[in-house]
């Protein structure tokens, strides 16, 4: 599978992911349609293709002390930063943005 295409699937997976999370959360808010989905899945997918390489590495030591729990701090801090970003997306408190970015874990984890 070449690169534009797990690239595409990616995003896919992030907006589904980003749909399913705007269902079961109430904390979890997104303004818009499909297109909103669509823009929050590709705004994901390049945050997840450039900052998260950079994040793993400074990162690293955490990463290995903790066995890897510390990659959900990663998703977290890009789930955030894409919140801070994007104005069509709204989220509220710490467990939400918890439990989203778990959602979003498993969906990259595909890929």
């Amino acid at each position: 599978m070449g690169f534009l295409a797990k690239f595409i699937a990616k995003i896919v997976l992030n907006g589904a992911a980003l749909w399913v999370a705007s269902i079961y959360f109430p904390g979890f808010v997104m303004i818009g349609g499909l297109i909103t989905i669509v823009i929050g899945g590709a705004f994901l997918a390049v945050l997840n293709l450039f900052l998260r390489p950079i994040l793993r590495l400074i990162s690293a030591p955490l990463v290995w002390i903790t066995f890897g729990l510390f990659n959900f701090v990663i998703n977290m801090f890009i789930l955030w930063l894409a919140d801070r970003l994007l104005t069509q997306i709204a989220i509220t408190d710490l467990t939400t943005l918890f439990w989203v970015s778990v959602i979003l874990s498993l969906a990259n984890a595909f890929f």
